[in-house]
């Protein structure tokens, strides 16, 4: 079934948010070809999963944008977007730009080398972008994220580097998770609309800053220890 026809036999019922959903490339309206049903779940969402495949598109008032893929979303703007947005490969999200809608809350995923290399990611309400894997959020620039978690990256090559820039309530730099230099990575803590700290500090690697939960310090630590992997290892069979 179409987006058109689901709409038409289910709009009293379809969240807003569903129903505003628009994706355009040089104003062509593509909504009903990228905006999918999940057959098994049912969950709604744009399918950007190819080697470029919204490349340069404009995603408006959608609710989960999956960018998997080389390239998937490079220099796209994902706008007002309601709950989550995923960048998993090799610059899923390079140079995209992602903009929270303001009467939600949400999270974004960076996932593997490179995914939101010089991404822009704006939104008082996104509650966690993760930066997960070599370079995932190098030149990355986040504003108004009440938690940013940089780790898994490599040891020469960290998450959060290359000029990353973060002003969030609480930076969680894990293994492998942030450069060590102002020119690298840097990053504001702010309290709601408030910065606390008006000028950029350097990124503390393997720390916690700014008002970050008990929960997330004991995972940090857990990180640290390697016990999330022995664990994970055990869960898989391997010891």
């Amino acid at each position: 079934m179409n987006i058109k026809s689901l709409v038409f036999l289910s709009g009293i019922i379809l969240p807003s948010a569903i129903l505003a959903c628009r994706v355009t490339l040089n104003d062509e309206d593509l909504t009903e070809k990228f905006f999918v049903e999940d057959s098994v779940t049912g969950e709604n969402y744009v399918d950007c999963m190819g080697k470029s495949k919204c490349r340069d598109m404009v995603i408006t008032d959608c609710p989960v944008v999956k960018c998997f893929d080389t390239e998937a979303c490079n220099s796209a703007q994902i706008l007002n977007f309601t709950h989550h947005v995923l960048c998993e490969g090799l610059h899923a999200c390079h140079k995209t730009e992602i903009l929270a809608d303001p009467d939600s809350t949400q999270t974004i995923s960076c996932v593997g080398a490179g995914a939101c290399d010089v991404a822009q990611i704006h939104g008082e309400t996104i509650e966690e972008v993760s930066c997960s894997g070599v370079k995932a959020c190098r030149k990355v620039k986040v504003e108004g994220a009440k938690l940013v978690k940089c780790h898994d990256g490599h040891e020469s090559t960290p998450a959060c580097e290359g000029f990353a820039t973060m002003e969030t309530n609480c930076l969680y730099c894990g293994k492998n998770g942030c450069a060590d230099h102002i020119n690298m990575c840097r990053y504001k803590i702010i309290d709601g609309k408030e910065l606390i700290l008006k000028k950029y500090e350097k990124c503390m690697p393997e720390t916690l800053v700014g008002n970050c939960s008990d929960e997330l310090q004991a995972e940090l630590e857990l990180e640290l220890s390697g016990k999330e992997q022995i664990d994970m290892d055990t869960e898989n069979g391997t010891r």
